[in-house]
């Protein structure tokens, strides 16, 4: 086993050594200063599959357990030749440990091995805005290595912290909703923290929407001096009915006696969390006859321990009575030194904003919450205010609790993460419902699937779509032809695969088809046409685009050459940057017109069929290193110039979807490894949509694709792999795990 020795003046050069000379996935087995500046040891990716591999033979097996050595220590490599059995075992040892030795480099590197301290700083920033140190573990343990390990910008930095804030901060959707949708809602919380107002505050939303007739005010609150005279000076303004209960009697006559009335806000005597009475309110509320909509008020300007208190309490009162407390209204904004502490506890527990005040005025003081502007006023506390945050470890009795928030913290995780895939992959929620029939017995799974696909294409209306079509052989390695998948008009693959062996047969047939009902508008070839479907093609005049290999050969000036030989002739047509399995490339396009040899109408008749060659080289964007060519040939009824740009396009995505095939059949292997493995084509239309999902994660520039691959990485344990296998198996865990917290919430009755 070779490890290497890199040394540098400082980290980040050093890390920039290892990185060009072993690739992203080189095992860092240690870094320390030196004389020199920094020294980095470093086990190149293909070394770790070698251990990987002798580690798992039968041979060594006996001595895993043995060989594993405690979380945090660091292997140190022999300084001679180790026979085989020692070899597989520090193999073994370095493949197990290495997510810890990861974290312990992150936490012992200087600044400049981390992204210039980023995360320490992001860290600083969150904790001086509020935010616990718990939440902001979680979110940080998600920063993308785009932003961690390079120089990334202020502003980059900054729009992602927000992005992974506004994802944990559920927030009312739809106030025109909540408002038509009416009811009964009731507002609870302690003393003191704004109920009576907010309650008219609310009542004038509606009347300004729907008028005053329809909307009463109730008050349970006969403890306060002056309370039910408060509210009754708003109702008169805003001229609405208004009602008053003393805090012990049953709500349930007098809501029946306003079962007209579309809207109906209470305003409830304020407990204290510690008050013994409260179980006796919230069970009042739940014996009214009608559902009750709980919204609990919290005062931004407490303590985030008092709120925690707070919260934790009414939660649990609700659960007592069969309710469920999921609303809640943010009071007291303007007194707020710091909204961080608040906002924390909305997130650790899951609680819907639907509201802020900051004010005594009625209505001008009661704002929807907005994520963007709240947040970064949220954030702006930690640079303007003079607060010093200091973190008191866990210990002793708290660490119960420090574990239960860990696990809420990955539930939280693991919603974000579906929610972000069904918002930014076309069919996801398809490919979880299909999932789901992975569950029931083989003999139905088939017929499910068929009407799941029946409703779903019923549903469609995607509108002209580009054809990603299989090679019409058998992939390498299985006996089933690669499904045909879809893109929508902007070029992004859609999880909906159609499977091969269930198209109508003959190419004619099949494109008079995939025009008819999918509209396609091009194809995208895995191979040049040939044959059959290339007189398909060329009778039918539609676009396409295939991959080609150097040795094909096309006509150019009269004579055949290879594809390798005409490129040297070939015209530029500029550089794409694209990511590339794992990693952002260069692609340099260039293109040559030239003639493809088609049959003619009449047996031994030849024509010469006009195309376009297309030659590309990818580069690495650091170093521009040349790391491959790739050829295609292509065919427009368009202009030149249109046909260009359009087959430009289409060289972008055959490139993206050139792994779909090996990608596809490791899904398949994988749900082949399940207790009990879907039929076939359940098997086949899950593979094809995981390898979907996973090419479009891995291939995508955007910022919510940066997010989900930092989050969707946390996923799984041990070797990972590169690229858009890392993100198929992270899919894998994923939907694994939602099964797994579906599972367990059934079985405690959640």
């Amino acid at each position: 086993m070779s490890v290497r020795r890199f040394v540098a003046p400082n980290s980040r050069e050093a890390m920039r050594q290892v990185r060009e000379v072993l690739g992203e996935d080189a095992l860092i087995l240690s870094n320390r200063p030196i004389a020199e500046g920094v020294e980095i040891l470093a086990l190149a990716e293909e070394e770790q599959q070698a251990a990987q591999a002798a580690a798992a033979s039968p041979a060594v097996q006996a001595c895993r357990e043995s060989a594993a050595a405690p979380a945090g220590r660091m292997p140190v490599p022999p300084a001679s030749t180790a026979d085989p059995l020692d070899f597989a075992a520090l193999g073994q040892r370095l493949l197990g440990e290495m997510q810890n030795m990861r974290a312990l480099l992150d936490r012992q590197m200087p600044a400049s091995a981390t992204g210039g301290g980023c995360r320490g700083q992001l860290r600083q920033r969150l904790l001086g805005a509020g935010f616990g140190p718990c939440l902001g573990d979680e979110i940080l343990a998600g920063l993308p290595a785009e932003l961690a390990a390079g120089p990334a910008s202020a502003p980059a930095l900054q729009a992602w912290l927000e992005r992974q804030l506004e994802a944990r901060l559920p927030l009312l959707e739809d106030e025109a909703a909540l408002l038509d949708a009416g009811g009964v809602i009731a507002l609870v919380g302690p003393t003191g923290v704004g109920k009576t107002t907010t309650a008219a505050k609310l009542a004038a939303r509606y009347v300004m929407r729907h008028g005053a007739s329809q909307v009463v005010l109730i008050s349970t609150d006969s403890f306060r001096i002056g309370a039910h005279e408060q509210l009754r000076i708003y109702a008169r303004l805003l001229g609405v009915e208004v009602h008053t209960l003393a805090a012990v009697a049953p709500l349930e006559p007098l809501l029946a006696g306003l079962a007209d009335k579309h809207l109906v806000i209470i305003d409830t005597v304020g407990m204290s969390q510690r008050d013994r009475r409260l179980l006796t309110q919230i069970n009042q509320l739940g014996a009214a006859g009608r559902p009750v909509r709980l919204m609990l008020l919290l005062n931004a300007a407490c303590h985030g321990d008092t709120l925690e208190e707070v919260v934790g309490t009414y939660q649990r009162a609700t659960l007592a009575v069969g309710a469920r407390l999921r609303d809640c209204i943010v009071s007291k904004c303007d007194e707020a030194a710091r909204l961080g502490p608040v906002l924390d506890i909305l997130m650790r527990h899951g609680l819907r904003l639907n509201y802020l005040t900051s004010g005594q005025q009625v209505p001008e003081d009661l704002q929807v919450a907005e994520a963007q502007p709240l947040l970064r006023q949220a954030l702006a506390a930690s640079q303007s205010s003079p607060f010093v945050p200091e973190e008191v470890p866990d210990g002793g009795g708290r660490r119960l609790d420090t574990w239960a928030r860990g696990l809420f913290g990955r539930g939280r995780s693991l919603t974000a993460a579906f929610e972000g895939l069904r918002r930014e992959l076309d069919g996801f929620a398809l490919l979880e419902r299909a999932w789901r029939l992975a569950a029931l017995p083989a003999g139905v799974q088939g017929e499910r699937l068929a009407r799941l696909l029946e409703e779903e294409d019923e549903a469609d209306d995607s509108g002209a779509r580009q054809l990603l079509w299989g090679s019409g052989k058998p992939v390498p390695g299985a006996t089933w032809n690669m499904p045909l998948l879809t893109l929508d008009p902007a070029g992004r693959l859609q999880l909906r695969p159609w499977l091969a062996h269930l198209l109508p047969t003959g190419y004619e047939q099949r494109l008079d088809w995939a025009f008819e009902r999918l509209e396609a508008r091009r194809h995208l070839l895995a191979a040049t046409p040939e044959g059959g479907f290339l007189q398909a093609l060329t009778r039918l005049r539609s676009p396409w685009i295939g991959a080609a290999r150097s040795v094909n050969r096309a006509e150019f000036q009269g004579e055949r050459r290879a594809l390798a030989r005409l490129g040297e002739v070939a015209e530029n047509h500029g550089s794409l940057q694209l990511r590339h399995r794992g990693r952002p490339l260069w692609l340099d396009l260039r293109y040559l017109p030239v003639a493809l040899r088609v049959a003619g109408e009449r047996a031994g008749e030849w024509a010469a069929w006009p195309l376009q060659a297309w030659f590309g080289t990818l580069r690495d964007v650091d170093s521009g290193r040349s790391l491959g060519q790739r050829y295609w040939l292509a065919w427009s009824p368009e202009t030149e110039r249109q046909a260009l740009v359009e087959q430009a396009d289409g060289v972008r995505l055959l490139l993206a979807g050139e792994d779909l095939p090996a990608l596809t059949l490791r899904a398949w292997q994988a749900l082949g490894e399940l207790q009990a493995p879907p039929r076939t084509e359940l098997r086949l239309f899950l593979a094809a949509a995981l390898a979907t999902g996973a090419s479009r994660l891995d291939q995508s520039t955007e910022d919510w694709a940066m997010d989900l691959r930092a989050r969707l990485a946390g996923l799984g344990g041990g070797r990972r792999p590169r690229g858009p296998a890392q993100q198929l198996d992270s899919l894998l865990h994923l939907l694994a795990a939602g099964d797994a917290f579906r599972q367990l919430g059934d079985e405690i009755g959640y």
